[in-house]
């Protein structure tokens, strides 16, 4: 007899294992679901990490140094028009009928204080291949800077034009937005004394 009932409590243990348990939510939706803050010292993630199903969201961790080791999770269904962590913006930007192909400070309003910005691509409409005694292609000098609390853009073939004939040019201009919260930049000067090749003195990442 005492076998008997030993088995029935062992079954009924598996059972109660196998469960789904809430916290703050009568209805789980995992083996624990927790609905509120949570502090743990530690926590393992399955191996392989599960895909998301069609009606799941992706929600982004993030651990704060020690003693507080907080974690903050980022998920864009929160606040669906809010930025993400990593963001993929396009202007197209019309250019000066007079300059046919210069951007000189375009403001994008972007906030250089919370985001980052990188132009990760870039087209212009007008071909830009001339012919002036040789065959010339201009290099074109695309960079994004901050000034004024803002990110500006800057777009132009230095020394060069399209013919006066074609129409305005038009640029595309795909830039990868960070959010600063997510990301580090990182900065450094180096004066190579009029030397071509040098090595900075301290490496910016290890």
């Amino acid at each position: 007899m005492t076998k008997i009932i030993s088995m029935i409590t062992l079954v009924g243990t598996c059972v109660f294992m196998s469960a789904q348990v809430g916290i703050n939510t009568a209805t789980p939706e995992k083996e624990l679901t927790v609905n509120g803050t949570m502090k743990t010292s530690g926590i393992v993630f399955k191996q392989p990490l599960e895909k998301l199903k069609a009606d799941e969201n992706y929600t982004f961790i993030i651990k704060s140094p020690a003693p507080d080791n907080k974690i903050t999770a980022y998920n864009d269904s929160f606040v669906p028009n809010s930025p993400a962590p990593i963001n993929l913006v396009q202007f197209k930007i019309t250019c000066d009928p007079n300059d046919k192909d210069w951007v000189n400070q375009f403001d994008t309003k972007i906030n250089s204080s919370k985001f980052l910005v990188v132009i990760s691509s870039f087209g212009f409409t007008q071909p830009t291949r001339t012919y002036s005694g040789d065959w010339l292609t201009p290099v074109p000098q695309i960079f994004a800077y901050s000034s004024g609390g803002t990110w500006k853009l800057k777009a132009d073939y230095h020394g060069f034009a399209p013919d006066n004939s074609l129409p305005t040019g038009v640029w595309t201009l795909n830039l990868l937005v960070f959010d600063r919260s997510y990301a580090k930049d990182f900065n450094s000067t180096q004066n190579l004394n009029g030397a071509a090749t040098g090595a900075a003195t301290a490496p910016l990442i290890q």
